[in-house]
């Protein structure tokens, strides 16, 4: 198949009796379901608080005016390619897109341990399954149970000769976790072995768990100060992954940073080498190289728009970047992303463009060779 754009960022909506349906018999009394609220649905994990359905999540198909009438919506008011992998084909054919890394739900932010592998074996079963409908076109993002060493071990070996399963997925809350310790070397090395990148989205790290905007009654301004921020919570792996060696020990390592945009990028670029100058000896940093020089050798961004990363591209390296639509939710570009890609690659080379809109991504994830 001739590939011309690679969605680096989507998302899948795992379908209501997904869980049930495989997780095995003495789980499926904890396995996440679809509970009917007050006008809307909600997720139940493990008989925990209900997490309502928000329309942030499935956002595709609806005006900004829309999105502002509700904030919860139920599962069937979804676009249908959310989760389903045939309608998901013809939404990709709309906006012009040969392939999609699918970010999904995984744990589900399941806090027992035991209970997060079931469910990320569950999910990634399922997974490969969707993937399997047209494996040449979907990247599936296999999810790491990253809670327990031993157990992302395990997933990482059951997951290789999948269909579809490509890359790795640490969750979205998988920066939440010691993930540099050395206890971990060996995830990374396999993952290195196997040529699969890991990925780390946004939604998880400091500010994840900090923020009170996820409260029932955040302050004024404190939900949308924590969404402009949120990209910016990637700046915390990317930083542990390169002081801590983990890079350095397992130099064949790709690390994919979602969703967190570039335009700060090559600024933190900066900030990481004079930090590794100045305080580098004071905290007993070892690397081979600058912090920077991990950028675009071992570490890849991906972004939906951001014309300031576009300004400052050259600076953070075009091996570095992979262009991506954020489907289904509130930020994507979809269906009007041939338009977007004009405007921000519109102006480069030739070269320039077809790295950071096609071959990038399709090298690491081994659809181009």
């Amino acid at each position: 198949m001739e590939y011309r754009v690679i969605d680096s960022d989507s998302h899948l909506n795992s379908p209501p009796d997904m869980y049930w349906k495989r997780v095995p018999v003495k789980f499926r009394d904890r396995a996440p379901r679809i509970v009917e609220m007050d006008g809307y649905d909600a997720w139940v994990v493990d008989n925990k608080r209900p997490s309502p359905l928000t329309i942030l999540a499935a956002a595709a198909d609806r005006t900004d005016e829309q999105l502002a009438e509700r904030r919860q919506i139920r599962f069937g008011e979804m676009i249908k390619g959310a989760w389903d992998p045939k309608a998901r084909l013809s939404d990709m054919d709309l906006d012009g897109i040969d392939a999609q890394a699918l970010y999904g739900d995984g744990a589900m932010g399941a806090e027992d341990p035991e209970l997060r592998t079931v469910l990320s074996r569950a999910y990634n079963d399922w997974l490969s399954e969707f993937c399997a409908v047209a494996p040449e076109r979907y990247i599936g993002l296999a999810v790491v149970p990253i809670q327990d060493p031993d157990e992302a071990v395990k997933e990482t070996e059951r997951t290789a000769s999948m269909v579809g399963l490509r890359g790795l997925f640490l969750g979205l809350d998988g920066a939440n976790f010691p993930i540099t310790e050395p206890k971990y070397d060996r995830f990374w090395a396999l993952a290195a072995e196997q040529k699969r990148p890991v990925n780390i989205h946004i939604g998880g790290g400091a500010l994840f768990r900090g923020t009170s905007a996820t409260m029932a009654n955040p302050a004024p301004g404190q939900l949308e100060a924590f969404i402009s921020l949120a990209p910016m919570t990637v700046a915390e792996p990317i930083a542990m992954l390169i002081f801590s060696g983990v890079l350095d020990r397992h130099p064949k390592l790709r690390v994919v940073i979602a969703e967190g945009g570039i335009g700060w990028l090559a600024y933190y670029m900066e900030r990481m080498d004079h930090v590794f100058k100045r305080q580098g000896a004071w905290a007993g940093s070892k690397l081979r190289g600058k912090p920077s020089s991990y950028v675009g050798t071992q570490i890849l961004a991906t972004f939906e728009e951001d014309l300031a990363g576009m300004r400052t591209y050259d600076l953070i390296g075009v091996d570095a970047i992979m262009w991506s639509s954020d489907f289904p939710h509130s930020d994507s570009t979809w269906p009007n992303s041939r338009a977007s890609i004009e405007k921000h690659f519109g102006h480069l080379a030739e070269g320039d463009r077809r790295a950071m809109v096609c071959e990038n991504a399709g090298r690491i994830y081994g659809l181009i060779h």
